[in-house]
């Protein structure tokens, strides 16, 4: 990264929690809000993704373990459990559980350490897909999915309309830095950023778009809500988004093209050890690595091909001389 950007990072620190919730962001026309509506069907990857209904609006959040949804800190703030209600759209019909327990992550203060457990009254139904959280540092450069609830918008006029818990929308962006701190605080945690770049161009954080109709930004109501990756062929819970920054030191937030999103990755180990321990060791397994086939079975299968390749051209010569 260059000293450019690593200033700019460290600098911009408009961080758009007062603004009205709203959601995951377009592109510009032909794309649209309405195209990045995820159905609230069983065949969905994004089941665990859920609307969080608190005293302050609508919010997103994620369930990791069957009893438990991970949100942000600023999500929950001093509500108390009777006041919440997680709402999970893995079906036509949505399902409603409320809270017995909210849990934040010990000293959390926005944006460090941002997060929140909220344990629900009942397990989550069967058909919502749990994925596990990645463990590891993630890949440069790694596609995320980002999915939350609201209204959305397009990046060239900004976030607009009514929000609904119902109402599920799913875009794609890069990972661009992983970040202990992102102002002059002093405070460290494990923060991942991109940018909502154009249809056309870089954005603030470099690399180039993925496109008009696929680029996505957040926007409030999008905090707590997960962010996806797909690595070594499976999907995986990578982190949390909590956040937006302005591209220009000292300038609010408007949450079109350029606009800086982040959260809290959670392969940070304290992240892990505090989700195990207060999930009673409920988390989606890490499923074991895909090892590769070792190279003396390679070989054999190698010198089996060559084999049958012989064997079927003395087949074809003995034809040929009948």
């Amino acid at each position: 990264m260059n000293p450019a950007r690593r200033q700019l990072l460290t600098a911009s620190s408009c961080l758009a929690l007062g603004a009205p919730a709203r959601a995951l962001m377009a592109g510009t026309a032909p794309d649209s809000p309405d195209a990045r509506i995820d159905a609230n069907t069983p065949s969905s990857p994004w089941t665990s993704a859920v609307a969080v209904l608190t005293p302050s609006g609508i919010f997103s959040g994620v369930v990791v373990a069957a009893r438990f949804v991970l949100t942000a800190s600023h999500v929950t703030g001093s509500a108390t459990p009777g006041t919440l209600t997680v709402q999970l759209n893995h079906q036509a019909t949505p399902v409603q559980i409320g809270a017995t327990a909210v849990t934040p992550f010990p000293g959390a203060s926005f944006p460090y350490d941002d997060l929140s457990l909220i344990t629900l009254a009942s397990p989550v139904p069967e058909g919502v897909g749990i994925l596990p959280i990645y463990r590891d540092a993630p890949p440069a450069q790694q596609v995320l999915t980002l999915v939350g609830y609201g209204a959305g918008g397009t990046g060239d006029t900004g976030p607009g309309g009514p929000r609904s818990a119902a109402v599920k929308r799913v875009g794609r962006n890069v990972l661009d830095a992983v970040r202990q701190s992102i102002d002059g605080s002093g405070r460290r945690s494990l923060f991942f950023l991109y940018d909502f770049d154009g249809p056309w161009g870089n954005g603030p954080l470099g690399e180039s778009s993925l496109g008009n109709a696929i680029e996505t930004g957040v926007a409030p109501g999008d905090s707590g809500g997960p962010a996806y990756a797909e690595i070594g062929g499976r999907r995986w819970l990578l982190g949390i988004n909590t956040m937006t920054l302005s591209a220009s030191a000292g300038m609010p937030v408007d949450f079109r093209f350029g606009t800086i999103g982040g959260g809290m990755l959670l392969g940070d180990p304290r992240f892990v050890a505090w989700l195990e321990a207060q999930t009673g060791g409920t988390l989606a397994p890490v499923p074991p690595p895909e090892l590769p086939l070792p190279t003396w079975t390679l070989g054999l299968a190698a010198a089996g091909l060559g084999l049958a390749a012989v064997l079927a051209c003395r087949g074809s010569s003995r034809r040929g001389k009948q």
